[in-house]
């Protein structure tokens, strides 16, 4: 499968950029009170702020198993409508992931596939931006940037550090940001804890 290689983000500066807009929409996420309302951010901040309509919808007709879609040169986000209204709390954190997911690619690989699309000419544009998922870097991959931001912005790192500090287990911190353990498991991961 061919996916478009993006301009290359650290870890540290996908956690800055959600850390960023944590503190401009929703400063009380920090208190570690509620779960970040990634909701509000996907259906309300990006539209306004970055022109790309979001919503959810059905998305069967793109294969089974696809759960969010976003396309940058319709400047459209969907999540599929079998995770926005939940019947088991699996699901919600799974919608709240996805979510989170597809925000990331509105933030960062909207505008930037938009650039490429409209400077290169377009029996060039596939050979500037496209490769095999095993022949890009993770960093320079959409999806694992999406994956980074979601993580990031969901359980941002100042309280899974003050959590860790204080034993909570993984179950004790899925519930606090309402996520699936295995959402915890991989960011803990990521931030060389190990998990206990």
């Amino acid at each position: 499968m061919k996916v478009p290689v993006v301009p290359g983000l650290s870890r540290n500066k996908i956690e800055a950029r959600a850390v960023s807009l944590l503190r401009e929409l929703q400063p009380e996420a920090f208190k570690g009170e509620c779960p970040v309302d990634i909701e509000a951010i996907y259906e309300f901040y990006i539209p306004e702020h970055c022109g790309i309509e979001t919503g959810y919808t059905d998305l069967s007709f793109l294969g089974s198993g696809i759960l969010g879609y976003t396309d940058a040169a319709k400047k459209i986000s969907y999540v599929d409508k079998t995770l926005s209204d939940p019947n088991d709390t699996p699901t919600e954190r799974r919608c709240r992931a996805t979510v989170g997911h597809e925000s990331g690619h509105c933030l960062y690989h909207v505008p930037i596939l938009n650039f490429f699309k409209s400077s290169s000419r377009e029996d060039e544009s596939e050979w500037l931006y496209r490769a095999k998922r095993t022949e890009i870097k993770a960093y320079e991959d959409p999806e694992w940037q999406a994956w980074e931001f979601a993580r990031a912005c969901l359980m941002p790192r100042c309280l899974i550090l003050q959590y860790c500090e204080k034993d909570y287990s993984i179950r004790d911190m899925a519930e606090r940001f309402n996520v699936n353990p295995r959402f915890i498991e991989v960011r803990l991961k990521t931030l060389n804890i190990k998990p206990f």
